[in-house]
């Protein structure tokens, strides 16, 4: 078992990787600066992370994946750590937005496809054997400035951020774990 304690917690394993100041309750929270608040303390470029298989109902990623080193790695670590039926949900800024180049830690940039790669009967998923039903994935905005807030208000946003960058801020994933096939298998 995980050392948990809690059965309330181990009931229905949620997770928050990369907490940061954002400590949930009812969520093991989990970072690696001892300037936070976090439950478990761990490198999350390091795998195995300090959980069996296949207990989470849900991993949190609240603007964390993109400082990662090893996406797909850290994508298989995932699908280990959650159940079959687990959700996986992400937050990302948006590759086309300041956002996103603006913080120098960054490592990778995320589109809505980029995460297609681990995602069921898509064309490319043979680059790695886990696989995830895609129940969501929704671009947001900010609303804290006036310029976030007047850009909000403009018509056929949708289409301009094929042309236009800062349309959307950032980007949210939902995935649900499946069964895992071999590459170029079944």
């Amino acid at each position: 078992m995980d050392g948990l304690g809690d059965p309330r917690i181990l009931s229905s394993l949620k997770i928050n990787l990369g907490c940061g100041r954002k400590y949930l309750p009812d969520y093991v929270n989990c970072d690696i600066s001892p300037h936070v608040r976090a439950d478990r303390r761990f490198d999350l470029d390091v795998v195995p992370y300090p959980f069996d298989a296949e207990v989470a109902d849900e991993i949190l990623l609240d603007n964390v994946l993109e400082h990662l080193d090893d996406i797909p790695r850290v994508m298989a670590e995932f699908h280990r750590v959650l159940r079959p039926g687990g959700r996986l949900r992400i937050y990302v800024p948006y590759a086309k937005t300041d956002w996103a180049l603006q913080d120098p830690t960054h490592k990778h940039f995320f589109t809505e496809h980029s995460l297609n790669y681990f995602i069921e009967d898509h064309p490319y998923n043979f680059y790695s054997s886990i696989r995830f039903v895609l129940r969501e994935v929704r671009l947001y905005a900010d609303s804290t400035t006036w310029r976030h807030r007047f850009r909000n208000m403009l018509p056929f946003r949708n289409a301009l951020r094929y042309f236009l960058w800062n349309m959307y801020d950032g980007i949210y994933f939902e995935l649900e774990k499946t069964v895992a096939r071999s590459p170029g298998g079944p």
